[in-house]
C-alpha cells in the first residue's frame, strides 16, 4: 500500500533545521505542533527502510491512541481491530505525496487529546472546550476529528454538554480564517489543511476523516456485544475494509510518477548500481533512460556501456519539456553534463517547496556557486545545510573551499565545473540541450562527461558526420584521449559510406587510424559486413550491443 520510495522522496521535499528562528516561526503558526513534528520524522526519510518503519509505528501508534480512548476495561481486545480500520486509510491517504506527513502527526495530537478527555470525570466540557481550542492551534482542522468523536463517545454516554465540542472546533476555524491565519475556510475546516494549497486535493482523502468517527461510533456498539462475537466482528469489518484501502491507494499512485521516487533515491545518494538495477526493471520510457544514462555517465562508462542497454534516441539522454518546465532530474542531469548555467537554473527554480527546502537542488546551487567564485551566496546554502544533522558533514566538507579559489580548481568536480562556464553569454536553457552543451565543451574540452554527453547524443540521434566532426576537432584533447569503441564505430561507418557514396578518400582508414580507430574494430567491422551479407539484410546475430546494429537496425 505505501511506496517506501515516495516516503523517502518527502525527506526530499523539506530540510529539518536545528535552529531556533526555524523552530519558533513553524512552531507558531496554526497546526503548527502537527507540522514541526511531522517534519521532525521526516528528516529521518533518507533511508527507505526506516521511512517505512518509523511511518507504521506512527500508525500504529495512533490506533493504540485510539483504542485506549475507547475502551473501558483493559481487556477489551475486540475493539482494536476496528482501531486499526482509519489508520490503514489514512496510510492511503499517506500514498499521494501531495497530503503531507502532517497530517499523520495531526491525528496523533488530536486521539491524544481524545484519550486524555475520555479519562475526566469532573468538569469535561470545560475540559473538552479547552482541548479542541489547544488541538486546533496545535494540529489545525484535527481538532473537528477530536470534537467529533469526543462529542460521539459523550452523547452516547448520556453527557449531553459534549455537543458543545464541534461548534467550538467550528467557531477555531472560523477565527483563524477572520484573522488572516489560514487563506479559506475550506482549509480551515478541511483536510485540505494538509494538501499542497496549489492543487486540488482529490474526494476520495476525505475517507479516512469520516471513517475515523464512524469508527468510534462503531466501538460503542461493538462494547456491547459479547467478546467473542465483538472481536470476530471486528475483524471482519477490518478485512472488508482493506480492499477500498487498497484501491484508494492505488489510484492515488497513480497520480504521481512513482517511478521518479525511486530514482530519485538512488540519485542523490550517488548509488548508480542501484539506479541502473532500479531502471533495468521497469519499461523503457526516455524518462527512465535519462537516469539510466544519468549513471552510466557518473561511473564514467556512458559511451562505453551505453549499447549494451536498450537506448531509442536522443530523448534517453535529456529532453526538455514542450512548456519549458523543469523538474529535478534535469537538474541532475545538467550538472552532470558539466552545463552548470543550466543546472542551477533548474535547480534553484526546484529549491523550495510547500514542504521546505529540497536538501539535494540546495546541494547542487551550493555547489555551483562555489565554482562562480561566489562565495557568499553559496556561504548561506552551505549553513542552511549545515543545520540539519544528515548534512552536516557534507556542508562543512564544501566550506573548506569557500574563499579558496585554489582548493576549488584543484578539486575534480569544482575545478571542472569552474573551467566549463562557457566563454559566450547566453541563455540558460533557451537553446537546444546540445547547443548549450558544445558551447560549454568550447569553454573546457577537459570537460570528459560533457564530451561523452555531446557524443552520446550525437550517437543516439544516428548523426555519425557530426560524430566525425567533433572527432576531428577534439580528439588528442584532454576529453577524448582516446575512442570509445561505439564512437570509433561510428567513425569507421561514416568513413566507409562516404567513400561509397562520393568516392571521396578524404576520411579514409589512415584519417581513421589517426583519431583512434584500432585495428580490431576495423577487423569487426569486416566481420559485420560479411555477417550483413550472409544474413539476407536481417539484423546479424551477435552485433545487438554494437552501435552499428543500432545505426541500421534500431527505430528511434
Amino acid at each position: 500500500m505505501m511506496d517506501r520510495f515516495a516516503l523517502a522522496f518527502r525527506e526530499q521535499q523539506q530540510l529539518f533545521l536545528y535552529e531556533k528562528t526555524f523552530l519558533v516561526q513553524t512552531l507558531c503558526t496554526v497546526g503548527g505542533l502537527s507540522t514541526l513534528s511531522g517534519r521532525f520524522f521526516v528528516q529521518f526519510f533518507w533511508s527507505p527502510t526506516l521511512a517505512l518503519v518509523i511511518t507504521l509505528g506512527l500508525l500504529g501508534l495512533g490506533a493504540w491512541l485510539l483504542w485506549v480512548s475507547l475502551r473501558e476495561k483493559r481487556a477489551q481486545w475486540q475493539l482494536l481491530p476496528l482501531c486499526l480500520i482509519p489508520f490503514v486509510f489514512l496510510a492511503a491517504s499517506l500514498s499521494e505525496n501531495a497530503m503531507h506527513f502532517s497530517v499523520l502527526t495531526a491525528w496523533l495530537i488530536a486521539l491524544a487529546a481524545l484519550y486524555v478527555y475520555t479519562r475526566r470525570r469532573a468538569n469535561k466540557v470545560v475540559w473538552g472546550l479547552l482541548l479542541t481550542v489547544i488541538v486546533y492551534l496545535a494540529a489545525g482542522p484535527a481538532a473537528l476529528l477530536f470534537a467529533l468523536c469526543a462529542t460521539i463517545i459523550g452523547l452516547w454516554n448520556k453527557e449531553w454538554a459534549s455537543a458543545l465540542l464541534v461548534p467550538m472546533a467550528l467557531l477555531c476555524g472560523l477565527g483563524a480564517w477572520l484573522l488572516g491565519w489560514v487563506p479559506t475556510l475550506e482549509v480551515a475546516w478541511t483536510p485540505a489543511f494538509y494538501f499542497d494549497l496549489d492543487a486540488a486535493m482529490p474526494a476520495a482523502h476525505w475517507v479516512p476523516w469520516v471513517v475515523l468517527p464512524l469508527t468510534v461510533l462503531g466501538g460503542c456498539l461493538i462494547k456491547e456485544m459479547k467478546r467473542i462475537p465483538a472481536l470476530i466482528t471486528a475483524s471482519a469489518i477490518l478485512l472488508i475494509a482493506l480492499f477500498p484501502a487498497f484501491g484508494m491507494a492505488k489510484k492515488a499512485e497513480d497520480r504521481q510518477p512513482g517511478l521518479t521516487y525511486e530514482y530519485e533515491y538512488y540519485t542523490v545518494n550517488e548509488d548508480w548500481d542501484g539506479l541502473i538495477k532500479a531502471c533495468l526493471q521497469n519499461e523503457w520510457i526516455p524518462h527512465t533512460a535519462q537516469y539510466l544514462n544519468l549513471a552510466l555517465a557518473w561511473k564514467g562508462t556512458l559511451l562505453d556501456q551505453m549499447f549494451q542497454y536498450d537506448q531509442r534516441g536522443p530523448d534517453g539522454l535529456i529532453k526538455m519539456s514542450d512548456d519549458r518546465g523543469v523538474e529535478t532530474s534535469q537538474a541532475h542531469i545538467m550538472f552532470a553534463m558539466g552545463n552548470m548555467a543550466a543546472a542551477q537554473d533548474v535547480a534553484f527554480n526546484t529549491l523550495y517547496s510547500t514542504e521546505g527546502f529540497c536538501p539535494a537542488m540546495l546541494k547542487i546551487n551550493a555547489q555551483v556557486e562555489l565554482m562562480r567564485g561566489a562565495y557568499g551566496v553559496a556561504d548561506k546554502y552551505l549553513s542552511l545545510l549545515e543545520k540539519a544533522p544528515h548534512y552536516r558533514n557534507w556542508a562543512q566538507e564544501q566550506k573548506h573551499f569557500l574563499y579558496n579559489d585554489e582548493a576549488v580548481e584543484a578539486d575534480p568536480l569544482l575545478g571542472n565545473g569552474r573551467r566549463s562556464w562557457p566563454k559566450l553569454e547566453g541563455f540558460s536553457m533557451f537553446e537546444s540541450p546540445l547547443d548549450e552543451l558544445m558551447r560549454v565543451i568550447d569553454a573546457n574540452p577537459g570537460n570528459n562527461r560533457g564530451m561523452e554527453y555531446a557524443l552520446a547524443y550525437l550517437l543516439l540521434a544516428k548523426d555519425i558526420k557530426s560524430v566525425t566532426g567533433v572527432v576531428s576537432r577534439y580528439y588528442g584533447q584532454p576529453g577524448l584521449l582516446s575512442l570509445p569503441v561505439p564512437v570509433q564505430e561510428a567513425v569507421l561507418f561514416y568513413s566507409e559510406y562516404t567513400r561509397n557514396v562520393s568516392g571521396a578518400d578524404v576520411l579514409g582508414p589512415d584519417w581513421c587510424r589517426a583519431h583512434g580507430v584500432t585495428e580490431e574494430t576495423f577487423q569487426r567491422f569486416q566481420q559485420f559486413q560479411d555477417a550483413s551479407v550472409k544474413s539476407g539484410g536481417k539484423a546479424p546475430k551477435g552485433y545487438k550491443s554494437s552501435y552499428w546494429y543500432y545505426l541500421l537496425y534500431k527505430q528511434i
